[in-house]
């Protein structure tokens, strides 16, 4: 009986030895591996804190740090599975959310990331590397309104946040066909980057290929055709007075004089559009309005028009292309986004509508018709 005892009282001390003496080596493991951090060995610090980690399991930093390591170290699953563990014992943690977002977009599980990034940002002021981050998501997801859309916010949010220039730049060349306003944005991007960011080169061989691309489209005046402006604008202001007393037809047929005299008077196309509307020519009137758009393309209240007149008559294509250049022109623009969302939900994509109708919320200013549109966003998919 004295022996059993004496063997018992032997192996508990032995474990309770063994028990301290873990405690002790992963304590310094800890120790270790975070020294290592701070030199930027990666290799030791992910072989110490992974020592570490085998009997201190409540640490946050260490798996923190554990993810890290691995993450600089290119084992993206080894990182992810110790940042879960970290996010597990301190679930607000953004930064931690940030690295698993990070690696979702790596391993291209665009909406496991989008939702991280999302997670991450709820309750904070808009941070443009974050919801640039969102758009590299939705565009690897196919969602690419809404890739658009979060990257005009990031620059809403940072104006210096050179990465969404080229970004944008890319979407407007590849996805929106918009190559004068894909070159805006790559030379912003030029004029901004760090000139060793390998991003650069790219966009100056955009810059050269797009502006090829520019000068090959067809001119607003044909071939052979004259213009005398003076005349036009007598015509355009006899048309103006004439449609102020009422006089429709007089009206209507000085501005058509207006354009045999140039045709590319601005005024005159779209002066005698809004005769045609009222008549409820609304076919005719869309042929002025796009006449009045490519004499002037950077006139937001023609592209908007010409929008609005292309969606009465369900040609919804057209007017996605003017909105989408009143986007790039005007990224604030309230109501190009309020008309995209309805031509996207008359197409059939109401995932694509929320996001143009949460835009147009953020943008419009208080009323029933923000309103409205927010609660039109309560019954579309996210």
């Amino acid at each position: 009986m004295k022996r059993t005892q004496c063997a018992g009282m032997i192996l508990l001390a032995t474990l309770l030895m063994t028990t301290g003496c873990s405690e002790w080596i992963s304590k310094r493991a800890l120790e270790r591996g975070l020294a290592a951090m701070h030199q930027g060995d990666y290799a030791t610090a992910a072989k110490q804190l992974e020592k570490a980690s085998h009997h201190i399991v409540d640490n946050a930093s260490l798996y923190y740090n554990l993810g890290t390591a691995y993450y600089g170290l290119g084992q993206i699953d080894n990182a992810l599975k110790a940042f879960q563990t970290a996010l597990e014992l301190t679930p607000n943690d953004r930064e931690v959310m940030q690295f698993i977002g990070k690696i979702h977009l790596q391993r291209q599980e665009w909406d496991l990331a989008g939702a991280m990034f999302e997670k991450a940002g709820l309750g904070q002021p808009p941070d443009a590397r974050q919801l640039a981050y969102l758009a590299e998501a939705a565009n690897g997801a196919g969602r690419t309104d809404a890739a658009r859309i979060y990257l005009i916010r990031a620059l809403n949010a940072d104006r210096t946040f050179a990465a969404a220039y080229y970004d944008l730049g890319a979407m407007y060349a590849e996805k929106y066909m918009l190559p004068a306003e894909a070159v805006d944005c790559y030379e912003v991007f030029v004029h901004m980057a760090d000139p060793k960011d390998p991003h650069v080169e790219k966009a100056k061989a955009g810059i050269v290929r797009l502006q090829q691309v520019l000068s090959r489209l067809p001119q607003p005046l044909p071939p052979g055709a004259k213009r005398d402006p003076a005349a036009g604008l007598k015509f355009v202001a006899d048309g103006d007075k004439q449609r102020a007393a009422k006089q429709m037809a007089k009206a209507e047929k000085a501005y058509r004089e207006a354009l045999v005299a140039d045709p590319l008077c601005h005024d005159a196309a779209y002066n005698l559009a809004q005769i045609l509307k009222s008549k409820n020519n609304l076919p005719d009137a869309l042929k002025m309005l796009v006449r009045a758009s490519a004499v002037e393309p950077v006139r937001q209240t023609t592209l908007l028009d010409c929008a609005q007149t292309a969606i009465a008559l369900k040609q919804y294509r057209d007017a996605a292309c003017m909105l989408d250049r009143v986007i790039a022109r005007w990224p604030n623009s309230a109501p190009a986004y309020a008309f995209q969302a309805l031509v996207r939900q008359a197409e059939g994509h109401a995932a694509d509508a929320r996001a143009y109708v949460d835009q147009y919320v953020r943008l419009a200013p208080p009323g029933p018709e923000r309103d409205r549109y927010e609660a039109w966003a309560k019954t579309l998919p996210q």
